[in-house]
């Protein structure tokens, strides 16, 4: 009841920020610079329609393609509470799509993964109705978002028996990045986190949302768990899978930060493109602060990473 309730409140209280969000000055200059299409339908489950936002960024395309994947403890957040940071990435000129996907615990693991690969599949075959560029497109995402993006990512570049992912890899299109802020890489075995620097709130929050994502399976995955820890995925690997660059940040404040600081290690023992950003003394997703200096600079860091790797031409 205590996990319900505190997820509850939790997600309202991301609701109504974001609607108050929309009033900021930076907000409205943003919201200037692209057309939302909402609620465009990417796949159905059992009768109900899975939908994703479109932020199109005004002028000619075709525009780089971002696949935005929320955060949440894969149990609350939308494409709503997360309408911001797709805004700023379209106001720097990249078609969005910000994608809804089923929440734990009514609907576990893998339903979130199996709708962000449809959503990825749904991008490759129809953004360039939207304007978007579809042999230019990315994915991104924070904690819970992140997760998915790197499995996502995985998916799409390696062989992998699950039904859902395997898809992917006979699409044959590759992401030209990926995006992982302040990422919960592996989902299982939340125990990890009853340690020193980490309170107890931040440990009881990774419990729940490892065992309402996994269940029973939440201290003891199988093989049939494996992508709900891409993170260990990749570390299990004896050679370069033929990753894309990955951006990685992280404020060192974060009880997750670990996770990240793990996939940098496993990328450098790999060789595998990837940049690593590490923020002293921020904790989890102070990146959506856009006031503070250190989110700025996450910020500047992000889009300088994608214009190396999914450059807006203007």
């Amino acid at each position: 009841m205590r996990q319900k309730l505190r997820r509850v409140a939790l997600d309202a209280g991301m609701h109504a920020l974001a609607g108050m969000a929309d009033w900021l000055p930076r907000m409205r200059q943003r919201q200037s610079t692209f057309n939302l299409i909402e609620d465009v339908e990417y796949t159905r489950h059992d009768g109900e329609a899975l939908c994703l936002d479109i932020l199109q960024p005004k002028g000619a395309g075709p525009h780089p393609v971002l696949i935005y994947l929320h955060g949440g403890a894969f149990a609350i957040g939308s494409k709503r509470t997360h309408r911001g940071l797709a805004a700023a990435y379209a106001a720097q000129g990249y078609l969005v799509c910000n994608v809804d996907y089923r929440l734990a615990p009514k609907h576990p693991f893998p339903a979130a993964l199996e709708d962000a690969c449809a959503a990825w599949l749904w991008a490759a075959d129809h953004v360039a109705q939207y304007g978007g560029d579809v042999q230019h497109m990315a994915l991104g995402g924070e904690s819970a978002g992140a997760n998915l993006a790197l499995a996502v990512t995985l998916a799409c570049c390696t062989a992998r028996p699950e039904p859902y992912a395997a898809p992917l890899l006979a699409r044959g299109l590759r992401p030209s990045a990926a995006l992982l802020y302040c990422g919960f890489l592996q989902t299982s075995q939340p125990e990890r986190y009853i340690r020193a620097g980490v309170s107890a709130l931040a440990a009881r929050v990774a419990t729940d949302a490892a065992r309402s994502y996994l269940g029973d399976a939440a201290h003891h995955p199988g093989p049939e768990q494996a992508l709900a820890d891409p993170l260990c995925v990749i570390e299990a690997m004896a050679q370069a899978p033929g990753l894309p660059p990955l951006f990685i940040a992280a404020g060192l404040a974060d009880p997750v930060a670990a996770d990240s600081q793990r996939l940098e290690q496993a990328l450098l023992r790999l060789v595998s493109p990837h940049h690593a950003y590490y923020y002293p003394g921020e904790t989890h997703a102070f990146h959506v602060m856009f006031w503070r200096e250190q989110a700025l600079k996450c910020w500047h860091d992000s889009f300088a990473f994608l214009q190396q790797y999914l450059p807006v031409r203007k």
